[in-house]
């Protein structure tokens, strides 16, 4: 029973140390960290296995021992694998080192299955007599944990050395390879000599649990990495979205405001006043005059000229935060804050311009006005409607004193 007590013990410190790593699922990316999360699933497994061989060798369960012994065999084996998988993914590691490693953990993961199978038939790694349940081990059972210390070994050296040629967080990977691979090395040569004693156990958990203290700062960097690279992509998504939206809302003529903005900022007027929140607001509506005949006459590249010539115009005096364009000859400003305080000055001012190009080649820009009734208009159109047909009383009087236009 102290047997089954202590290994245990182990499972549930090597659980509570690693909680964060197996509460983690398959939607973790990083490679390093699932192959790691796997490498602690299977010395949970291990722990656990070991823990039912103490307790079927306590109360004699021979079959049970003897099907628990086989799972032991083929988790220990799977474990070595999982480690190797681990330490050529942790390590970043690539060429003859990455195949070396790779190649003996399947190799000895394949060989316990293998031998596993002989067992059954002829005994080669170990036997549970049926009848006093006694546990015998045989040479192929050494073999295999002879095949350990030499892949540890291996680590050992080669980790050692390649951490006194690297710097900061290499060179504690390495170092953490090798810590681990000596304790694993040290337990398992104690094991070979005495099967009895959990001391593989000790080793997985000591060097987990070394591990775990190594490991865990690099998990975090490595999310914090991924999560700088999740805000770098949605930074730069909301960035295309938002070039994307302005090429959408922009007039490639004027480069102000298109109709697409004008008739979402209509929408956003009209909730506005229906919720009783909408501030002081006024409506210009701007058309020009005589584009129709210098297109005829001069064709549609001098009529461009004019459309943006007339928006530079009424740029001057509105500004383009709130100007759009929303027909091919119509303009409209929708004044807030100082423009709208300053909306009648500002309308004289620019009406007084518009009547001095009386007999020059300048654009003819009819305007009308009109303001927000707070209660009385109930939509955005309202306001609009009149200052649309105050802009075409205008216009009439500018046919009159621009003939032709």
């Amino acid at each position: 029973m102290t047997y089954s007590l202590f290994v245990l013990v182990c499972l549930i410190i090597h659980v509570v140390v690693n909680i964060d790593i197996f509460r983690r699922k398959s939607t973790i990316s990083l490679p390093a960290i699932r192959t790691y999360r796997v490498f602690v699933i299977s010395i949970a497994s291990y722990f656990l296995v070991d823990f039912l061989w103490g307790i079927f060798d306590e109360h004699k369960l021979a079959l049970a021992l003897y099907v628990d012994t086989t799972i032991y065999f083929l988790i220990m084996g799977f474990t070595i694998l999982a480690w190797a998988r681990y330490v050529v993914k942790y390590l970043q590691s690539e060429g003859w080192f990455a195949k070396i490693t790779l190649y003996i953990g399947n190799a000895f993961f394949l060989a316990e299955i293998v031998l596993l199978i002989v067992n059954i038939f002829t005994p080669i790694l170990f036997t549970v007599n049926q009848e006093t349940c006694e546990y015998t081990k045989y040479k192929a059972r050494d073999i295999m944990l002879y095949v350990q210390i030499l892949l540890y070994f291996l680590l050992i050296v080669y980790s050692t050395i390649i951490a006194f040629v690297r710097k900061g967080i290499r060179r504690r990977r390495y170092l953490t390879i090798s810590l681990y691979s000596l304790v694993m090395t040290v337990a398992i040569i104690i094991q070979i000599y005495d099967p009895l004693l959990p001391t593989y156990s000790v080793g997985c958990i000591i060097g987990a649990a070394l591990l775990n203290a190594f490991v865990i700062d690099d998990i975090k960097e490595e999310y914090k990495s991924a999560l700088d690279q999740t805000r770098v992509e949605v930074k730069k998504g909301q960035e295309e979205l938002l070039e994307t939206k302005a090429i959408a809302y922009t007039d490639p003529l004027t480069n102000i405001k298109n109709k697409h903005a004008y008739v979402e900022e209509e929408e956003r007027i009209d909730k506005l006043i229906n919720k009783g929140e909408m501030e002081d607001f006024a409506v210009v509506v701007f058309d020009l005059n005589g584009l129709k005949h210098i297109n005829d006459t001069k064709g549609h590249g001098a009529g461009d000229l004019y459309i943006v010539e007339a928006c530079h115009l009424i740029e001057e005096y509105f500004g383009s935060e709130n100007l759009y364009r929303f027909g091919g000859d119509e303009f409209v400003a929708i004044l807030t804050g100082e423009n709208y305080k300053n909306r009648n000055k500002l309308m004289a001012n620019f009406e007084k311009l518009i009547d001095g190009f009386v007999g020059d080649d300048k654009p003819i820009i009819s305007s009308g006005i009109s303001r927000y009734k707070k209660g009385t208009d109930n939509t955005y159109h309202a306001v609009f409607y009149r200052a649309d047909k105050i802009m075409y009383s205008r216009k009439e009087i500018l046919k009159e004193q621009h003939a032709g236009l």
